[in-house]
């Protein structure tokens, strides 16, 4: 994984901003506890950005601490999908979390949330996507993700809401999970069907997943949190 995750791209025709959405494995540059490393977590870090800090908590437990500091860590997951496919996870916070407004650029932080990223699908893909393609292949690879479908713990809107990403737009669509209404300090398990999110957001079906991904963002408003996140799995129900 690089130091820096560039993937900034600027269409003078449709004026869309990218950031990446996939990782890459170069472990020389991986700052992460070596037992994180060894489960093949890898950082993603962005430009110019302070980022979070992740600890192992237990067996297949990661901590997260951000601190007016953004980053993700990933590893590759490269499983098939069908209808019954479930994502379940437990997390918690451990501090309140803050309001922020998601859908802003500037004040988009969120005290933790949990990322998918799928295939580069060309059957399915908009026109949009379909543009943009060449360039972040170019940059990132053709195995780079097409799409991240994420799940979010925010002080904005109510569980089950969606929103696009104000960095990806349509490629990246967002799903409140958890909010400031919520406890803290208390693990709260989670289970939810990625087909049939995927479809309600992007109204197609997703074939596979490539990458699952965990990270909090404080860096707009200059917060801080502690998250914790564990017992990751998919499986078919």
């Amino acid at each position: 994984m690089p130091d820096s995750v560039k993937l900034r791209i600027l269409l003078p025709v449709i004026f869309v901003l990218l950031e990446p959405i996939s990782i890459k494995a170069d472990n020389a540059n991986n700052n992460l506890p070596s037992d994180l490393i060894g489960k093949g977590w890898q950082e993603v870090v962005f430009e110019d950005k302070v980022s979070n800090g992740y600890s192992s908590c237990g067996e297949d437990c990661i901590r997260v601490v951000s601190q007016s500091s953004v980053s993700m860590v990933g590893r590759r997951v490269k499983k098939a999908l069908t209808s019954t496919s479930v994502l379940s996870w437990d997390w918690k916070i451990l501090n309140p979390v803050s309001l922020s407004d998601i859908t802003l650029k500037g004040s988009d932080d969120r005290a933790l949330a949990l990322y998918i990223t799928f295939p580069y699908d060309p059957d399915t893909a908009s026109l949009g996507e379909r543009i943009l393609r060449p360039m972040v292949e170019l940059i990132e690879g053709e195995n780079a993700a097409g799409r991240m479908l994420s799940y979010v713990w925010a002080g904005h809107g109510r569980p089950g809401d969606l929103y696009r990403s104000p960095f990806h737009g349509a490629a990246n669509v967002m799903i409140v999970k958890r909010n400031s209404s919520d406890p803290v300090g208390k693990w709260l398990h989670e289970k939810v069907n990625i087909v049939e999110d995927y479809e309600r957001a992007f109204d197609s079906k997703p074939r596979e997943i490539l990458e699952l991904l965990i990270g909090a963002d404080t860096d707009d408003l200059m917060n801080s949190s502690v998250g914790l996140v564990r017992n990751l799995n998919i499986s078919a129900e």
